[in-house]
């Protein structure tokens, strides 16, 4: 199994730069501030604006989470950060290059190899070019940092709704090792082990490896195997080098593997006049195959004949040096990053014989999608950060990025027909500074500015053998191009020092994400130059889609008091975007007809109001709090697709009654209760998977046992209100609101702790995605069937375990 465990290693650009030690040594000027306290809540020290500082000090709506939250917290997985997090949510779906990552409301879901998302996810300084990329193991981290609202100034353009900054740990000065061990009552273990070595005088080596293996929640009753089942394992090596008495090296490699032999939704229900059908074939009826199997959010169990499968491998290499001048820290980091992702899925979701269906017997099977991809990204930041006390405090840099993915993508053979390859490359440079300056009235007035200029390219190939020049028939040159642009993005907030630990402070960014091109199924020359329009299907004039961008106003107030034992932080935002990037409709052909496509889907705004409470009223206790209020609506959304059969009027007795509302609906009638609806305004709706109130509530306790046994007990309850996960309003994607409760209770001696738990103690189910097979089983006025497909994640169901930890 030694191929597992593979470190790769390097070296990085030279440059020059001061130790910034994240976790080592906190900033000068806050050094005193963070130390003081010796009871009650303790300090945490950030790189919000890529320079060390108190959590509290920092005039921006920042969660962060130390190593020792993190472990309380069990947060194992990306995923489980929507538990500590109120203002972040996930969509999770079988692959996860189609997850989206959401922030207040604002997240990318697209197919789209082109486009970025909406919030950038960095771990040590290295920002990830594929968001899919972010779904791993979360193993011996200093701290996360999750930063809501437009980061661009400082973080790039590719972070118009918010950052999350991962932080792992750095070689300690002693030698010191951990190792964790779980399992759990579902048949989930997890193993994960780290050591750190001092080699020599200033040299250090940390080494974490970990291994996870999960069986799987989803039963195919047709072959008799779980699904959704999850390996992972992975290592990572950091060295750490005082190169003199001024300037320090880190090195950093990382290797990580996930394997699933097995991905499928569940139905949740089934609805609609008419019999399912694969395509409308007569021989190709749904309900006669699902024996066994009961629709509801309590169904964990499926019935398909190709299970699926999907393959994740990331592989990096990033180098720090940091010098110290004496006046300001020089900070270089080179990093690269290799992604390769692959998969399996069925297409139609059954066991039945649809190829035989549809041919007549000619061919046997089912439908199938699969298809790889490839990104790499070399990324190079140098910045200049002022040292000391001195009332002005800056931060100059550079930041050059050069990212290339490719994907193939297959599906068929009969109906749905695709086989295509492309490319994609986005090289960027950005120039940025941020300026702090502190009256002698304790106000501090911050701006800062950020010029990124940025070249994407594209390159298309339609494989199959009905392809022609206007759908991109393969080595066609009008489906290559290249797009170029510059921006501007700026900062700018005020604080004010009311007492120690007391401050209010306002702000106004302005974000950016760049133009993309829409690369999937269906890409023509016109989705390169807009001058191209045709004919043939899928071509309308429109170029690569416009940028994104986004202005936001925040205003907060950060405070401590209670001899430092109560926390409260509440901030209320404001954020409207332009040009927003998502998945929506197109008119396509003559006659006109929606087909979806990467488009602007008009204006959105999000508001709200963030509250975070953390209170300590005894050494023994500590309560943690959340709660996000988030209003996120399409201000300006008038030509949007029909979901899924939507139809357009209802007759309700007296009156027509819109729903949708649908645009040039005829009205409706006792007669004729309902019209079809191609389009629909869509302005004032929500965002998809949006929960306007989320919340969450935990209490630790620390009892002695007596000698040096001490035990711990911990109680949380996470809730969210109900969200539509479709952007077109389909109601039957609702998922209504729910709440979870976890516990856990430990006992240490010495180095040993073991801890037991239980997630989902009432075992309350919930979907992560929900999408209707109206295309495949449905589709027309005579066979109006929707087949409600969910995805459920490990924690839509109750579990119990035991973790045993032992340092050394």
């Amino acid at each position: 199994m030694t191929h597992k465990f593979i470190l790769l290693a390097g070296l990085s650009g030279l440059a020059l730069s001061q130790p910034v030690r994240a976790q080592e040594v906190a900033a000068p000027a806050e050094t005193a501030e963070a130390a003081a306290p010796a009871a009650g809540i303790e300090e945490i020290v950030v790189t919000a604006q890529k320079r060390e500082q108190n959590l509290q000090s920092v005039p921006a709506a920042v969660t962060a989470l130390s190593s020792e939250a993190i472990a309380n917290a069990r947060l194992s997985d990306f995923s489980d950060l929507t538990r500590a997090a109120p203002a972040l949510t996930i969509t999770q779906t079988t692959t996860s290059p189609n997850n989206s990552i959401i922030l207040r409301g604002i997240g990318t879901f697209a197919f789209s190899i082109g486009v970025e998302p909406s919030v950038a996810v960095i771990i040590d300084d290295m920002p990830v070019v594929q968001q899919a990329q972010a779904f791993d193991n979360l193993a011996d981290l200093q701290r996360i940092e999750v930063l809501k609202g437009p980061q661009g100034t400082l973080f790039g353009k590719n972070s118009s709704a918010g950052v999350v900054n991962i932080v792992t740990k750095d070689p300690s000065r002693d030698f010191e090792g951990s190792l964790n061990v779980t399992a759990a009552t579902d048949g989930d273990v997890r193993t994960e082990a780290a050591v750190s070595v001092p080699l020599s005088d200033g040299v250090g080596l940390r080494v974490t490896g970990f291994y996870h293996d999960f069986p799987g929640n989803v039963r195919n009753l047709t072959s008799g195997r779980k699904l959704n089942d999850q390996e992972n394992y992975g290592l990572r090596a950091k060295l750490r080098a005082e190169l003199g008495s001024n300037l320090t090296f880190t090195l950093t490699g990382a290797y990580g593997k996930a394997v699933q032999d097995g991905a499928a939704t569940t139905i949740r229900s089934i609805s609609g006049t008419g019999t399912p059908r694969v395509f409308g074939s007569p021989a190709l009826a749904l309900l006669p195959s699902l024996t066994g199997i009961t629709p509801g959010d309590e169904n964990y169990n499926a019935r398909v004949d190709t299970a699926g499968a999907t393959r994740n491998e990331t592989a990096s290499i990033a180098g720090k040096f940091n010098l110290d001048l004496g006046f300001a820290n020089l900070i270089s980091v080179t990093a690269y990053q290799d992604w390769k992702f692959n998969f399996e899925t069925d297409f139609d979701g059954t066991d039945l014989n649809v190829l035989g269906g549809l041919t007549g017997g000619a061919l046997n099977g089912g439908l199938v999608q699969s298809g790889p991809y490839h990104s790499t990204n070399f990324t190079q930041e140098l910045r200049l950060v002022s040292g000391g006390r001195s009332a002005l405090k800056y931060v100059v840099g550079a930041f050059y990025s050069n990212a290339k993915t490719s994907r193939a993508f297959q599906r068929g053979p009969v109906v749905a027909a695709a086989d295509w390859s492309a490319r994609n490359s986005s090289e960027s440079l950005g120039l940025f500074a941020q300026v702090d300056y502190t009256l002698p009235t304790n106000t501090t007035v911050s701006g800062g500015i950020r010029y990124n200029h940025e070249k994407i390219g594209v390159s298309f190939d339609n494989n199959l053998a009905s392809a022609t020049a206007n759908t991109c028939l393969a080595g066609n040159p009008l489906c290559r191009g290249t797009n170029s642009d510059s921006v501007v993005t700026f900062k700018a907030s005020i604080s004010q020092e009311l007492a120690r630990q007391i401050m209010l402070y306002g702000s106004v960014s302005r974000g950016y994400k760049g133009y993309a091109y829409d690369i999937t199924s269906g890409f023509n020359p016109a989705r390169i130059d807009a001058s191209l329009n045709g004919t043939g299907p899928g071509l309308l004039g429109v170029g690569p889609v416009r940028p994104e961008t986004s202005t936001s106003w925040e205003a907060g107030l950060k405070s401590r008091f209670a001899d430092n034992r109560i926390q409260l932080n509440v901030i209320g935002f404001l954020t409207d975007y332009n040009d927003f990037q998502a998945q929506s409709a197109i008119l396509v052909g003559n006659p006109p007809a929606p087909q979806f496509v990467l488009n602007n889907v008009g204006k959105l705004r999000t508001k709200g109001v963030e509250v975070e409470l953390t209170a300590k009223p005894t050494d023994w206790l500590r309560i943690d709090g959340g709660a996000s209020y988030t209003d996120a609506i399409m201000r300006s959304f008038p030509a949007a697709q029909g979901y899924a059969g939507q139809t357009g009027q209802v007759w309700n007795g007296t009156a027509s009654a819109l729903v949708g509302p649908c645009v040039a609906a005829a009205p409706a009638t006792a007669a004729s209760p309902r019209t079809t609806c191609a389009f629909q305004d869509r302005s004032g709706a929500r965002l998809p998977n949006s929960p306007k109130l989320k919340w969450n509530i935990g209490a630790t306790a620390e009892f002695g046992l007596g000698g040096d046994v001490k035990g711990t007990a911990i109680l949380t309850y996470q809730h969210q209100s109900s969200v539509n996960f479709d952007l077109l309003g389909n109601p039957l994607l609702v998922q209504e609101g729910y709440g979870v409760v976890n516990g856990s209770l430990g006992v240490e001696f010495g180095k040993v702790r073991v801890t037991a738990f239980v997630n989902n103690l009432f075992d309350k189910h919930y979907a992560a995605s929900l999408t209707d097979g109206y295309g495949v089983l449905g589709g027309s006025a005579s066979n109006d069937a929707h087949v409600v497909y969910q995805f459920q994640t490990r924690d839509s169901q109750r579990y119990a375990g035991i973790k045993l930890g032992v340092k050394f």
